[in-house]
């Protein structure tokens, strides 16, 4: 039961999270400016550079976590716990640190476009939520993901989204100040732990302090996942970034548009292919290697489609959501029709790929595949840095599209001498497949010009569009036979 609470409630908070995402920079675009919405979004990746120092850790608690809150071991998880808080209790005085230098640092380099104290008020208020997040929360999230009472963590995070939105309408119209916007939104964040130590109770007592007595045995596999934390980071987060030092917060804020309904269905798509990950899990743990190539390429054609059929949808409206979006705006040039090509191309791969990453972690098998994270990082970051100069915002896509590419190459080779065994050439044809029924997306996407002046006309257009994705999956994709297979498998789940 709780199980399908956790996935009802994942795609709730994505929704909510997609809405937030969509009505917050649009506030912040229409109130104060494209310039603000690229600072506010540049300064928000600057903070999440401390994410970098986590190392993993959050994955490694849940793993020591599964096995004593099953045998009921208060002791145990107290003491894995109490470590995990110490932990963050030591990131949140580094990222202190961090976010003070930052602070002067960053509104020093931006003096020209911006206020000194601005900019610094606004990096300190920015922090808040991860002080929050670091000193209060990230424990009690753990322990309750780890009791398989996610649903009550996405909950909780779906009322604090809604809350943000309502506060930063009313707080525009009495105050309209991006400071007081983005202040009162933080200090949502702080009612969070009180919730969770309501719905936890007595079950778990974390002893705060650096002396206490802990589980050190938590913190020795973390550096494990380092070198994969560290390549993820450099790949969500490298293009804002590069945009920041060598472009204008107007291509920053360009960016971040564009990127909205990308990341959102990105989410939408990791969300539910991690859901799958125990699944997998246990066929490895039981050496079920038949039951397990079965469901792995039936979920892997199914992700598949459904990221072809998303992923194409999104492509054909994507400058006509943006115009929708930034209606009224002209402070920057929002119409980049190749840049959007080519970062939701990238972005497709990078669905493509999950349930394959997915496989490898639930095999266990991090060190073995270090070397594709940290190439495809490198990768990432040295065709973007070079390319940035001449080509902006299509520069740093074009970087993204290589190295994501490289990554998805390389655990298909991965594959061929691990887990499932299996050569190249058993994906080389429904990748044909999936690439012709892109290239002909790609052909409508330069010759039809899809006129939408409306809302609702984007939504009539967005169903017909889905509606002709999913015949072409079905005819050139899947075919009649395994289609049907996939709808029995959604009525039965329904």
């Amino acid at each position: 039961m709780n199980n399908k609470k956790n996935f009802v409630s994942s795609l709730i908070f994505q929704f909510i999270h997609t809405i937030y995402g969509l009505i917050i920079p649009k506030l912040i675009i229409t109130n104060f400016g494209s310039e603000v919405n690229g600072l506010v979004s540049s300064i928000t990746q600057f903070l999440s550079f401390i994410s970098l120092l986590e190392g993993g850790l959050g994955a490694v608690v849940l793993a020591e976590l599964y096995k004593p809150i099953e045998e009921k071991n208060n002791e145990k998880i107290n003491r894995i716990l109490t470590e995990c808080q110490n932990f963050f209790t030591k990131l949140t005085i580094c990222f202190a640190i961090y976010t003070l230098l930052l602070s002067i640092i960053y509104s020093v380099a931006v003096r020209d476009q911006f206020d000194i104290f601005l900019t610094s008020s606004v990096v300190l208020i920015l922090s808040l939520t991860t002080v929050a997040q670091y000193l209060f929360s990230i424990t009690f999230r753990l322990y309750l993901q780890a009791s398989q009472k996610l649903y009550l963590v996405n909950n909780i995070s779906s009322l604090t989204l809604v809350g943000n939105i309502v506060l930063s309408i009313l707080t525009i119209k009495v105050f309209p100040d991006i400071r007081g916007m983005i202040l009162c939104a933080s200090l949502l964040f702080f009612i969070q732990p009180l919730l969770y130590s309501y719905y936890i109770g007595n079950k778990v007592k974390i002893k705060r302090g650096l002396k206490v007595r802990s589980d050190k045995l938590v913190l020795c596999n973390r550096w494990s996942g380092f070198a994969q934390n560290m390549a993820h980071y450099v790949n969500t987060n490298t293009d804002i970034v590069l945009i920041t030092l060598f472009s204008t917060f107007e291509n920053v804020s360009v960016y971040s548009v564009y990127l909205m309904a990308v990341n959102a269905i990105r989410n939408i798509l990791v969300s539910v292919t991690s859901s799958y990950q125990s699944a997998l899990g246990k066929y490895i743990a039981q050496k079920q290697e038949n039951r397990l190539k079965e469901h792995f390429f039936f979920f892997l054609y199914g992700i598949w489609s459904v990221c072809i059929v998303l992923f194409s949808t999104c492509l054909l409206l994507s400058n006509q959501f943006v115009k929708l979006y930034v209606a009224g705006v002209n402070d920057a040039n929002y119409y980049q029709p190749t840049f959007a090509l080519i970062i939701i191309i990238a972005t497709c791969i990078y669905c493509m790929r999950e349930p394959i990453r997915f496989l490898i972690l639930s095999a266990g098998k991090f060190k073995e595949t270090n070397f594709g994270s940290v190439m495809e990082a490198i990768l990432n970051l040295s065709i973007s840095l070079f390319l940035i100069h001449k080509y902006g915002l299509v520069g740093v896509a074009i970087g993204t599209l290589i190295a994501i590419s490289y990554r998805m190459v390389y655990f298909l080779l991965f594959l061929k001498k691990n887990i499932i065994y299996t050569p190249i050439n058993y994906y080389i044809l429904p990748m044909i497949k999936a690439t012709v029924i892109i290239a002909m997306n790609i052909l409508v996407y330069y010759i039809v010009d899809i006129e939408v002046s409306s809302v609702i006309s984007f939504i009539v257009y967005g169903i017909i569009i889905s509606l002709a994705e999913i015949v072409l999956v079905i005819v050139l994709f899947l075919g009649p036979t395994r289609s049907k297979e996939y709808l029995k498998l959604l009525i039965n789940k329904a």
